[in-house]
């Protein structure tokens, strides 16, 4: 958040803040399991000012902050990763893609395209290099370890159940990865907040090993699940 924020030139909010804010959006919902969702955009100059639109000012703006939560089954309960097939789809996003942005119709429009292939989500590719999953980071599993897009081969973002991943499992190779590596592989998975870790069975309706959840997806998410657990009691 911090970096976006700087990224994006939008002052006026300390995200240091999130952690108190997050207890009273989870206090106020009666929730203790939940996924929260922080949005913060600049703000609007006031209507005195005359400039309803302006691309740029030099006045100090009131960022607006939105969050919300809601239930999610507890980490716990991830015994088994979920099942699905992909579609790859060009990556027509913007060129910043290291930047959590709300600006998501590329994304949004690729998991169309891939619903409309008969898919259930779509990993997106930059010429020949994958990038990301709709809301994933994508993994491998291919000549004997796990491996992962580095994030300076292509625009995507720095997911943070993959960021967990990496400090529970340094041995994870991050480089580029070829769209071709995805049926070469053994395993290719998918992980997110949501998602935990799916596990990639078809890919444009192609097989990946024996078109079955294999076991190293359960690996990584044991893993992840181990990997939460010690970042809980942080």
């Amino acid at each position: 958040m911090r970096e976006g924020l700087a990224e994006a030139r939008i002052t006026g909010f300390d995200p240091e803040r999130l952690a108190l804010l997050t207890d009273e959006l989870l206090a106020a919902n009666g929730l203790v399991e939940a996924f929260i969702y922080w949005q913060i955009t600049r703000g609007t100059p006031p209507w005195e000012s005359g400039i309803q639109r302006p691309r740029v000012t030099k006045q100090r703006l009131t960022p607006t902050v939105v969050g919300f939560a809601c239930a999610v089954p507890a980490v716990k309960t991830f015994e088994d990763p979920e099942v699905k097939r992909v579609a790859l789809r060009p990556d027509t996003r913007w060129s910043r893609g290291r930047l959590k942005s709300i600006s998501l119709l590329g994304g949004v429009l690729a998991a169309f395209e891939a619903e409309e292939a008969g898919a259930d989500d779509a990993i997106m590719t930059r010429g020949e290099l994958i990038t990301e999953g709709t809301a994933t980071n994508v993994f491998l599993y291919a000549d004997g370890r796990f491996l992962t897009p580095s994030l300076d081969s292509a625009p995507m973002l720095a997911g943070v159940t993959r960021q967990l991943l990496i400090e529970e499992n340094p041995t994870i190779d991050q480089r580029p990865v070829r769209a071709a590596e995805l049926l070469e592989a053994d395993e290719v998975m998918l992980v997110g907040t949501r998602t935990m870790v799916a596990s990639v069975t078809h890919v444009d309706g192609k097989p990946i090993g024996g078109g079955q959840p294999g076991p190293r997806s359960r690996e990584l998410l044991a893993t992840l699940r181990r990997a939460i657990r010690r970042d809980v009691e942080r």
